[in-house]
């Protein structure tokens, strides 16, 4: 069985850049908290003006190639591992060309939380059957 990966188009606008041309790398983590965001939202068919129902508490990125002003990013986000309260994402960064060149690979660690108590608790049932179902797999 293939694992689903979601994907997010980006397209890098002038200001993304860097004196050099390429994507400064503190954007890659603005693409990282994009894709989580779409992804989270499609999946759960919660509005964007409301909150999800967990925060974000890591990020890391690893740069692999030059992203340019005008190219176009496709972020290939997946869960890769549940905790109790958390769960693990990675984000693939690759051109959307015929190459498909990855230019960065990044992870994200989030925590369910209840914003009216003010604490986490652990990961719904339904939220990992949705995952499962969407990704086939971890």
């Amino acid at each position: 069985m293939t694992k689903q990966y979601f994907q997010t188009e980006m397209a890098i606008r002038y200001r993304d850049t860097d004196s050099m041309g390429h994507v400064s790398s503190p954007v890659y983590y603005e693409y990282i908290q994009s894709a989580y965001l779409e992804y989270m939202h499609s999946l759960l068919g919660i509005p964007k003006d409301k909150k999800l129902p967990h925060i974000m508490v890591k990020t890391s990125c690893d740069y692999v190639s030059q992203a340019r002003y005008g190219d176009r990013l496709i972020v290939l986000s997946h869960i890769k591992k549940f905790g109790t309260k958390s769960f693990e994402m990675e984000h693939v960064m690759h051109l959307n060309d015929a190459d498909a060149e990855v230019v960065a690979r990044g992870e994200s660690v989030h925590v369910m939380f209840d914003y009216e108590r003010q604490q986490t608790y652990p990961i719904p049932e339904d939220f990992r059957r949705g995952v499962l179902d969407f990704q086939k797999s971890v």
